[in-house]
């Protein structure tokens, strides 16, 4: 007999998002299945899932941690990301 507790889960990248985009998929929280790969990966899963934020997905900028980083960085299941779109104001 299986338990649910017994079950391992599958791996995720939970990713904080900001702003219009938090408005575009559904909340300031978008969590994929991850088993690894680079920043450019993540946005192609985001987009996949969540077509309306796609134009501004491309625009904007990608961090872990404290830092950005580029689309050929790679990324971890845990990793402390988040996507921050273009701010404009004066």
């Amino acid at each position: 007999m299986l338990h649910s507790e017994n079950l391992e889960r599958s791996p995720t990248l939970r990713i904080a998002v900001f702003a219009g985009m938090a408005d575009l998929v559904g909340g300031r929280l978008v969590e994929v299945p991850w088993s690894g790969g680079t920043v450019a990966d993540a946005r192609r899963l985001v987009a996949e899932r969540h077509p309306p934020a796609a134009p501004l997905l491309a625009r904007s900028a990608f961090a872990v941690g404290s830092c950005y980083v580029a689309d050929d960085a790679l990324l971890a299941a845990g990793d402390d990301a988040a996507i921050i779109p273009p701010v404009s104001g004066g």
